[in-house]
């Protein structure tokens, strides 16, 4: 082969891998917010620094009342700690912050101190990883603890709150929550998060008690894969004095999306039906807008 043969071979190769190199990034959108269709504010939203790094989420509950979580990292690029506050108009109150103190071998955070708005500290949340997803999370104050199956067919997602308030009399509420997924094949632009989403609760927090659910729920996901189907199983049970009381609710999700052409979702059609503990059920349909940056 003549050396201009060569060169020529030599050209093509680089030409090919540096077009691969870019195709490859241009399939990896960075999402800037998800919302419901029509409306002005989306419900969440997400900003980046210049290396990439999620830095920021804001859950938008009013368009002057939000939730915002700062992350911060290390020189390289480990997520270290986040700070949580609401603001109002003008006023900012930080309710929660939290330091890593551990990481696995992979980069994953593997112990998370939290600290309340005095900076006390208040418990120790520690987590298990499997081929890059988690699989199981506890806090040290029994308040909470998550496990996730990622077994083909039946992936799963089981979660316990315990809640005790205590006064003249102690009242303790316990809740127990069993999600079944089905995946389809769709991109999820909320897989590179999960770490920040672990963190800040913003996965399906399990004790957020109201006749709907959270809206995490339907929003908020960390598998490789977009959810079809979501069925959601939750039982309360009620302890007051000497009096014993349980409930039971159901939802059901269906998703249908539309796509970008990287194989991200840009739209979502929802389809909701709950059935609370009167047993009287509610169907709620809307679309989903993802948008990227």
């Amino acid at each position: 082969m003549s050396m201009k043969n060569v060169i020529y071979c030599l050209l093509i190769t680089v030409f090919v891998s540096a077009c691969s190199t870019n195709r490859c990034k241009s399939t990896i959108p960075r999402l800037t917010s998800i919302g419901i269709h029509g409306d002005t504010i989306p419900q969440y939203s997400f900003r980046y620094n210049i290396a990439g790094n999620l830095v920021e989420v804001v859950k938008h509950n009013w368009p002057a009342d939000t939730n915002v979580t700062v992350f911060s990292y290390d020189s390289s690029n480990r997520l270290t700690g986040m700070v949580t506050s609401t603001r109002e108009i003008n006023t900012t109150r930080v309710y929660e912050s939290a330091t890593v103190k551990s990481w696995d071998e992979d980069g994953n955070i593997a112990a998370i101190q939290y600290f309340d708005d005095a900076q006390k500290p208040t418990r120790i949340a520690r987590i298990r990883w499997k081929k890059g997803l988690p699989a199981v999370m506890k806090y040290s104050d029994s308040t909470k603890a998550i496990s996730w199956n990622y077994n083909t067919g039946t992936p799963n997602r089981k979660d316990i709150c315990v809640d005790t308030s205590s006064g003249n009399y102690k009242d303790t509420l316990i809740t127990f929550r069993t999600t079944n997924y089905e995946w389809d094949d769709s991109i999820n632009p909320l897989r590179p998060m999960v770490n920040q989403l672990l963190m800040c609760g913003g996965i399906s927090p399990v004790d957020h008690i109201s006749p709907f659910g959270s809206l995490s729920q339907i929003l908020m996901h960390y598998s490789a894969n977009n959810p079809f189907l979501i069925k959601i199983k939750e039982k309360e049970k009620s302890i007051f004095k000497q009096h014993f009381q349980e409930y039971e609710r159901y939802t059901t999700v269906q998703y249908s999306y539309a796509y970008n052409g990287n194989g991200f979702p840009s739209k979502a059609n929802v389809h909701l039906h709950s059935e609370g503990y009167t047993k009287l059920g509610s169907d709620t349909q809307f679309v989903l807008d993802y948008r990227y940056e």
